[in-house]
């Protein structure tokens, strides 16, 4: 009986998981459901998952709700009240768009083209890029592994190959309504102008791309003799390869259709119903027009949904332990720092005090510290001044991009090092240049928003 149930678990904890979302949607509609409802359904798939979470996992999320707890003990202590139904509900609608995201699994993929020569060159280069940035932008990390098994189907991943999947994928966090950073960012900055946040942001996304060609395209070879250390992670076992040397991922243009749909969808919704936030909509949307799809081109999407329960839903263990855990902490670093009545040293969040904000952050990725930590904590600190949320969206989101580009415990560095055996320190010390150049370009791009926005 107990091993039915260890065995049972994970699509028990895929169909709560559903089950959040779906209360989720419901309470979006108007019905009379409640958010800590669903909060309820995540925090009992949370524990069904967690005896199979790595131990660095189960480490963070437990450390983050120590904290969290504590500073709510410590907010009680000093007067504060605690609201149980916020507790059950912290960061629900995250996790209910991340949910609502990965349906759009089923219908968008790179295609499958296992016997066909890939493309080499300046060429092979650029389409790569937009390969992992648009399926990216869409279908999140298993774009990664798609194009990154393809790739090294018969060879190892080099270094300019694993430099382009990375940034390219996470350079999507700079502007993608699919993307886990934007679901954060507008959890917390609800009232975030998107159509003036992407003035800035996909300009950004296309200056990291070009960055990153650039970079790439004018590196000298190196001899290749030099790598007399087979191991993975030796130093030497990278050597830089000439850009007419490199292999890439061919992009087709049917592959830009659904992002393209979806985004205008998600525009014109959100025009038509301004009462729903970005994040509400894609939450409605996704699913929908995913099933759709299925239901166009397969039938009866029943097999889809079970796939989805069954498989992609109980993956998704570590993000529901850590952002629950996360928003823990966030409830609890508002409470205490109300209670206290502790104010930073500044009088509004103008330009500068945002460009602090992104170097905080960004320091704090590379010492290994979840971007969802970073942004929970610097939502609670400035709160209370009441920022103009773009320009704290422009700096939640641009911390992402770079912070897990280059921090060597993030999420897909560290997934990378997993599955391909490409050391997440040396990523991170390709990847520096990078994070130098494009941090005084972010910092531009914060003068630049702030500006329009008249700040």
């Amino acid at each position: 009986m107990l091993a039915y149930f260890f065995i049972a678990r994970r699509p028990l904890a895929g169909l709560l998981i559903l089950l959040g979302m779906l209360l989720v949607s419901a309470n979006l509609m108007g019905l009379p459901v409640t958010m800590s409802a669903a909060g309820l359904a995540y925090w009992l798939a949370a524990a069904l998952l967690w005896p199979g979470l790595s131990s660095r996992n189960r480490l963070q999320a437990g450390l983050l709700l120590f904290v969290g707890v504590s500073c709510l003990v410590a907010s009680l202590w000093l007067g504060g009240e605690l609201a149980w139904p916020r507790l059950l509900s912290s960061n629900v609608s995250i996790l209910s768009m991340l949910v609502a995201v990965s349906f759009l699994s089923l219908v968008s993929r790179p295609a499958n083209e296992q016997d066909k020569p890939l493309p080499r060159g300046r060429g092979a280069l650029a389409s790569t890029l937009a390969a992992i940035h648009v399926f990216g932008a869409v279908i999140n990390l298993s774009s990664v592994f798609i194009i990154g098994d393809r790739l090294a189907q018969r060879v190892r991943l080099s270094r300019e190959q694993s430099i382009v999947l990375v940034r390219g994928f996470s350079a999507a966090a700079f502007w993608s309504p699919f993307f886990a950073a934007m679901a954060v960012a507008l959890s917390v900055a609800p009232n975030a102008k998107l159509t003036q946040l992407w003035l800035v942001s996909i300009p950004l996304a296309g200056l990291a791309l070009g960055l990153t060609y650039w970079q790439l395209a004018r590196q000298p070879e190196t001899d290749a003799s030099l790598a007399i250390d087979p191991e993975p992670s030796s130093n030497n076992a990278y050597p830089k390869a000439a850009v007419a040397d490199f292999v890439g991922y061919p992009l087709h243009m049917s592959a830009l259709l659904l992002p393209s749909l979806l985004a205008i969808s998600v525009l014109l919704l959100h025009k038509l119903l301004p009462n729903l936030s970005i994040l509400a909509i894609i939450t409605l949307l996704a699913p929908l027009f995913s099933l759709s799809l299925v239901l166009i081109k397969r039938g009866a999407p029943y097999s889809a949904i079970k796939q989805l329960v069954n498989g992609r839903l109980p993956q998704m263990g570590n993000e529901l332990a850590l952002f629950l855990a996360a928003g823990i902490l966030a409830y609890g670093l508002e409470s205490v720092l109300l209670s206290a009545n502790w104010q930073l040293p500044f009088s509004h969040f103008g330009p500068f005090a945002a460009s602090v904000t992104y170097v905080c952050t960004v320091l704090l990725a590379l010492l290994g510290i979840h971007p969802i930590v970073c942004i929970a904590l610097a939502a609670s600190l400035w709160s209370p001044l009441n920022p103009d949320h773009t320009l704290l969206s422009l700096v939640f989101l641009s911390s992402w991009a770079l912070g897990t580009a280059t921090g060597p415990l993030s999420g897909i560095n560290l997934a990378f090092q997993g599955r391909y055996g490409v050391d997440s320190f040396a990523l991170m010390r390709w990847n520096l240049s990078y994070l130098g150049l494009m941090s005084l370009l972010v910092i531009a791009g914060i003068y630049v928003l702030a500006a329009q926005l008249g700040i």
